[in-house]
């Protein structure tokens, strides 16, 4: 899904939780929202400004997205470990068991590594059901090979993205209405309620 699909299901998903009276710690859970991509958009930016900008005739003939892209995004080490590492189901596990351990113990830390690693865990889910093949690898860093083949792509539209693009971005306006209501009903209540004499 695109990234700020996965801020605004995050944010969706962080205000139902506090509905239901769950201190969630809002700052790391939105940041986890999106953390998983950030590498990955840092080296893309970095791979488009030197093929097109500082080297353009070390690039080969064909799209600027293409096999040199995929060769980086595949098989590179940086790029693997950079782009996997927020995206691992194991990683992102045993960071959740660390922030858990932690804010047991009263270490202010915890809760925040917490809500970071479950939303990264929620991105990761979204992500692994909308990729094609290039999803998140799901035993890494054990295994950099293994990724689940999702019958729909949410970029590809050799895989369906002709039809779920749309669908993602229209979620992605009813979410906007809905937080914006939700937003002004909570302002318009607390200013219609008298303040408390001390």
């Amino acid at each position: 899904m695109q990234t700020y699909s996965h801020l605004l299901i995050t944010a969706m998903a962080g205000a139902g939780l506090a509905k239901r009276g769950i201190a969630v710690n809002t700052k790391a859970f939105l940041l986890g929202a999106v953390l998983p991509d950030m590498a990955l958009m840092v080296l893309t930016i970095g791979f488009v400004g030197y093929y097109r900008i500082l080297a353009p005739d070390a690039y080969p003939t064909g799209a600027l997205f293409g096999e040199v892209y995929d060769d980086f995004f595949f098989h590179n080490p940086v790029w693997v470990i950079s782009h996997n590492f927020f995206h691992a189901p194991l990683i992102l596990t045993t960071l959740m068991g660390i922030g858990y351990w932690a804010a047991r113990q009263g270490k202010r830390w915890g809760a925040g590594l917490f809500w970071l690693a479950a939303a990264c865990g929620l991105h990761t889910l979204l992500d692994i059901f909308t990729h094609h093949h290039d999803g998140p690898l799901l035993w890494f860093p054990l295994d950099w090979q293994t990724r689940y083949a999702a019958r729909v792509s949410y970029w590809d539209v050799r895989n369906g993205a002709g039809i779920f693009a749309p669908i993602e971005h229209l979620l992605d306006l009813s979410i906007i209405v809905y937080l914006v209501w939700a937003w002004s009903r909570r302002r318009r209540t607390r200013t219609a309620d008298p303040p408390t004499s001390q």
